[in-house]
């Protein structure tokens, strides 16, 4: 995070990941395009055997989170075009 003193009720969710890996993926993303994440386990996700097991919240800050959208957006669509192909 850039800065340090944004308190967590200024972030939304963006995304749901499957388990860690997956949100890291979607972190790295964000991260390209200059849009600041966190990670967190989704409510009811506690695996503790297993700790990247698990879904993940992937969330930005709130004056982040229109370009975080449209960068997951832009992915979502090469993604199918790129399957389609």
């Amino acid at each position: 995070m850039d800065d340090p003193q944004t308190p967590l009720t200024d972030f939304v969710v963006v995304a749901r990941a499957s388990n860690q890996s997956e949100g890291e993926f979607l972190q790295n993303l964000l991260r390209a395009e200059g849009v600041p994440s966190l990670l967190r386990r989704s409510p009811g996700a506690d695996v503790p055997d297993f700790l990247a097991a698990g879904a993940r919240d992937v969330l930005v800050p709130a004056s982040a989170e229109r370009l975080a959208r449209d960068v997951l957006l832009q992915t979502e669509d090469s993604t199918e075009v790129a399957d389609e192909g």
